[in-house]
């Protein structure tokens, strides 16, 4: 074993207000630790609290407060009574692949046929671009263009469709970076809509609230088919999205991960199920968060990084399970592969910080060598390891180009001071694509951190702080409590992240065990008094074990892991130091 040092990195332990604590513990009935975690969260009010641990359909809020619905539905219910030929443009990750299944779905129902279309990203790069543009008008002259988690940027592309007398609708919430609006009917409140419940929203629940609002503007018609389709049996789909893509789980977000995630432990679509399968996720339970980001994301996603996304939105429309895991064993290789890439990133990333960018505020590399298909889940493994927000980029059609992931701070704005040297970005406050050119890398490191320093100070930051929750007792962590933690807490998400705890005094026996292909990670095990022992794993620290049987203070989350269908708790080590 490879024992090194005690993590240099601050301990913050948040604050709570002990009266507001036992009010909202006494009232709600959940016992003080949630209580407080609550409050932490910003969920003083008693009717905030209960609505964020129990949150109901019935919260929804009306579909045509979001600007420009009216005229979007209009829109579509035009061209679908003149059966006019309709073509959906959308990204190739999961919040677009999500959405463009989503809407198929829901278009077909009421005889509709669109066809869909999504980026090469080697040969057209992102989202609507003049490239996938020109190869939609190639095989069809449509009357109306759906745009997807793309579009609010691409001014010329519509320009060059109006031209054509194409109706354009975009659903979209990415950030307006370049050039006025585009003339088109846009659905995308961080252009007209102030509500943070509207602008927490990603692409797939932008595009389930335009469904909604169909289907009342229908059924107001006196369509009965509108009165059978029931949006909630589309919470799976849309929960992957909301969750993938690093949106806040909070206000109507939280209402459908909820749903969406549970509806797992019932029935599943045949593509999910055979999605689930390969990735050894069991039948008959709830997903988590984890599942969704560490096992059923990257599959979607891998297919349209490396090569093409046709296949998992095939996969995510099959209706036969036997064809479903012929996709889903393809896209499962395919992962493998994709995982042997990330790897090689990550690996020398970690030297290059460690050689040269050590204390940056923030991070970017680049390497022309490396992968771009793969940057962006390497950016995010970067990010959580080094707990900075990290641009990543290779070399692609002749641009350094890549993706940034945030560890708080708010990646649109820090862009937005260093965009000069940049091509082309766009993006969101916890994820950016961007483009720029080779020789630009260096100047725009510089301005990067310049600006992620001015953005911690005007917001008083502490992105090297580790926030922890509570300080428990081993012998505070039962069953009892951890089902607690996910009936008030779960999903995480965005806004909603797990809790972390401290726990005093550990000693870490001789039992422990270093595992994986390389050696990365090692187990744990953890005494509790008169209760059997507590079973822990620490991802990626196989480099920092503790002495063992020394007294360390430990931070983890908690919460269950599965094991030949049996749930037990495990302890997931987010840090640890020598106690003193």
């Amino acid at each position: 074993m490879d024992v090194r040092g005690e993590s240099t990195v601050d301990w913050k332990f948040l604050d709570c207000d002990p009266e507001q604590r036992d009010l909202l513990s006494q009232k709600l009935g959940i016992s003080k630790v949630v209580s407080t975690i609550l409050q932490q969260r910003g969920l003083n009010r008693i009717t905030d609290a209960e609505r964020f641990i129990s949150p109901k359909m019935s919260d929804f809020s009306d579909p045509f407060l979001l600007k420009n619905m009216h005229q979007a539905v209009e829109l579509l219910d035009f061209h679908v009574g003149q059966n006019s030929p309709i073509a959906i443009i959308g990204d190739y990750d999961v919040d677009g692949i999500t959405s463009i299944v989503l809407l198929i779905d829901i278009l077909q129902k009421f005889g509709a046929n669109p066809q869909y279309f999504v980026p090469k990203r080697f040969t057209e790069g992102y989202g609507m671009s003049k490239e996938i543009v020109g190869r939609m008008m190639k095989k069809l002259t449509p009357r109306l263009v759906i745009a997807l988690d793309c579009g609010t940027n691409s001014l010329q592309e519509i320009e060059m469709l109006r031209k054509k007398d194409i109706d354009v609708l975009v659903i979209d919430h990415h950030i307006l970076t370049r050039g006025p609006i585009p003339d088109a009917i846009i659905i995308n409140p961080h252009l007209f809509d102030s509500n943070p419940s509207l602008q927490a929203m990603c692409a797939v629940a932008l595009t389930f609230k335009f469904a909604h609002a169909f289907l009342k503007y229908r059924r107001t018609r006196g369509d009965e088919l509108a009165f059978t389709v029931r949006l909630k049996s589309y919470f799976d789909i849309i929960a992957l999205g909301i969750i993938a893509d690093m949106v806040p789980v909070r206000y109507e977000n939280r209402i459908i991960a909820k749903y969406g995630l549970q509806s797992f432990a019932k029935v599943r679509r045949p593509g999910l199920d055979a999605l689930c399968t390969i990735s050894n996720i069991p039948p008959g339970v709830p997903l988590n968060h984890a599942d969704v980001s560490f096992k059923l994301a990257p599959r979607i996603n891998v297919s349209g990084r490396l090569s093409d996304a046709i296949l998992p939105i095939e996969l995510l429309r099959s209706n036969n399970l036997s064809d479903a895991m012929v996709q889903a064993k393809q896209i499962d290789r395919m992962n493998r592969e994709r995982q042997r890439l990330e790897h090689i990133v990550v690996d020398e990333a970690k030297k290059i910080i460690a050689a040269h960018y050590r204390h940056d505020p923030g991070i970017v590399l680049f390497n022309p060598k490396w992968h771009s298909g793969v940057v962006g889940i390497a950016a995010g493994k970067i990010s959580r390891t080094y707990n900075r927000s990290t641009i990543i980029l290779a070399l692609e059609r002749g641009l350094a180009k890549g993706s940034g992931r945030s560890v708080g701070d708010h990646l649109v704005e820090v862009l937005a001071e260093c965009a000069s040297y940049v091509d082309v970005w766009g993006g969101h406050k916890m994820a950016i694509g961007i483009s720029l050119k080779p020789e630009n890398v260096d100047a725009f490191r510089i301005a990067f951190n310049r600006a992620i320093e001015h953005h911690h100070r005007s917001t008083q930051a502490a992105p090297e702080a580790i926030e922890i929750a509570h300080t428990l007792n081993v012998n505070d962590i039962s069953d009892a409590f951890v089902q607690e933690l996910e009936r008030c807490l779960h999903p995480y998400g965005q806004e909603n992240d797990e809790p972390i705890f401290c726990i005093r005094n550990v000693r870490f026996p001789n039992c422990m065990e270093v595992f994986g292909p390389e050696k990365r990670h090692f187990r744990f095990w953890v005494a509790r008094h008169n209760m059997p022992w507590l079973t822990g794993i620490a991802w990626e620290m196989a480099s920092r074990i503790p002495e063992q049987n020394r007294s360390v203070d430990i931070l983890v989350t908690i919460g269950y892991d599965t094991w030949n269908n049996e749930n037990f708790i495990l302890l997931k080590l987010v840090d640890w130091k020598y106690s003193t």
